[in-house]
């Protein structure tokens, strides 16, 4: 399975890549037996123009090293990750770009998380769920976010346009062992009988 990760808290270091919700599922699949494959855009890369930024990608285990993937390339790679790895999971930059539009094609489920707080929902991440239902329909797609008014806000207002879509309401922020074990279950117990193994 092929599970995308969109947040709006991006990561912009290679730190901040391991406090991702992509890396954390990711070893948490890891140690659950599975053989996993991160992949995320090179932070080190400035992208002359949306479509040139490359990807790196590294497999969950002992001794894994990061190796890059032209963008160009993002589409190979993941389908024939898919025969190699029980599990891709791919962290997303929040401007979409090329590649992101690439691997979202491709993908099995994409999770956004959508930080909603009172004074604002993220209409960019919105309009990048939106987007992605009408390049992939048969995307599944589930959108973490706030149970508060804006959370809700955002829920109603996906759901009038995507039949398909399914919601938590487990905060899009936190990173906590326990936040990170019910999006798990939420993920992968629930979705056993939809996603591919």
């Amino acid at each position: 399975m092929i599970l995308t990760i969109a947040s709006e808290h991006v990561a912009t270091t290679s730190s901040d890549i391991a406090d991702s919700l992509a890396a954390s599922l990711a070893r948490r699949r890891a140690r659950a037996g599975r053989n996993v494959l991160l992949v995320y855009q090179n932070p080190a890369m400035t992208p002359k123009q949306d479509t040139t930024t490359d990807w790196l990608a590294t497999e969950i285990k002992t001794g894994a090293e990061i190796r890059t993937i032209t963008v160009n390339d993002i589409g190979v790679e993941l389908a024939a990750a898919k025969s190699r790895y029980h599990d891709i999971l791919v962290h997303l930059p929040k401007r979409p770009d090329a590649g992101s539009h690439t691997v979202l094609a491709g993908a099995d489920l994409a999770l956004f998380a959508i930080p909603a707080d009172e004074s604002h929902g993220d209409s960019q991440l919105t309009a990048s769920v939106y987007a992605a239902s009408i390049r992939n329909p048969a995307l599944q797609l589930l959108v973490l976010t706030e149970d508060n008014a804006a959370g809700r806000s955002i829920m109603s207002a996906l759901a009038k346009k995507i039949a398909h879509i399914r919601f938590s309401n487990l905060s899009a922020k936190r990173r906590d062992d326990v936040t990170i074990s019910a999006l798990y279950h939420v993920i992968y117990a629930n979705c056993a009988a939809t996603c591919a193994s």
